[in-house]
């Protein structure tokens, strides 16, 4: 019984192809803005709860390079893997 269940667990596995769909990407890129969230919530309770203008250029900072280079990343993977398709199927 085990041994028909590894192998099927394999059989599934190998016809995974492991291309990400359009919603995967979203769901990994809403996971990693809603981490950046709760660090910024972690971060501002932690230092007193006070907005001044090193807290405001520190988060600019952080959303702009990592969440928007997060999700440019994805958006060129996502391209990427489009056109690697494509390439794949001639």
């Amino acid at each position: 019984m085990a041994k028909n269940k590894n192998r099927e667990n394999r059989q599934a596995a190998a016809a995974d192809d492991g291309k990400y769909t359009l919603k995967d990407y979203l769901v990994i890129n809403g996971m990693f803005w809603a981490f950046l969230i709760v660090l910024f919530i972690v971060v501002f309770i932690s230092t007193g709860a006070k907005w001044d203008g090193v807290m405001k250029s520190v988060f600019t900072f952080i959303f702009c390079v990592f969440g928007l280079g997060f999700t440019a990343v994805s958006v060129f993977d996502l391209i990427y893997d489009r056109l690697a398709d494509k390439n794949e199927a001639k």
